[in-house]
């Protein structure tokens, strides 16, 4: 049977071709243990579930690579090229800082959550500074 999912747009990245159902099943399966582990020894469950939402978010990453390479190579010679670095560290950062504040609402400390989420964003503006600096100076461009 031929693959539908992702190895069929990206046929050389066919080792990541992960469904969701695959993930889904390996995520409820890791459930499963974590509410054993839950009910047995309540201390290791925290663990699990970082070494949980650490693996997804692995997975995930694997996924986003191929995606990224293949909008690099073609915005390269446009002008989206100088600020795809700039764009890309920024969804690296609130890709980080979500599972971040996942993880220590997990843990019960939703105001530490709430503060990660605040410095993400403002450490995605900081990044931003340069493209709307130049957003600015192309739309002044226009006007003149």
């Amino acid at each position: 049977m031929k693959s539908r999912g992702f190895s069929r747009l990206f046929p050389e990245f066919s080792v990541f071709d992960m469904d969701s159902i695959k993930v889904c099943g390996i995520v409820i399966c890791a459930l499963s243990v974590l509410f054993m582990f839950k009910n047995l020894r309540s201390e290791y469950s925290l663990f699990i579930r970082i070494i949980l939402t650490l693996g997804v978010a692995i997975v995930t990453t694997a996924l986003i690579y191929p995606i990224l390479s293949y909008v690099c190579e073609i915005s390269s010679g446009t002008a989206l090229e100088k600020h795809l670095p700039s764009l890309i560290k920024a969804l690296g950062i609130a890709i980080s800082v979500q599972i971040t504040a996942d993880i220590c609402k997990d843990a019960g400390e939703d105001a530490i959550g709430s503060r990660i989420y605040l410095f993400g964003q403002a450490e995605i503006l900081i990044i931003s500074i340069p493209i709307i600096k130049s957003l600015l100076s192309h739309c002044g461009d226009l006007i003149k």
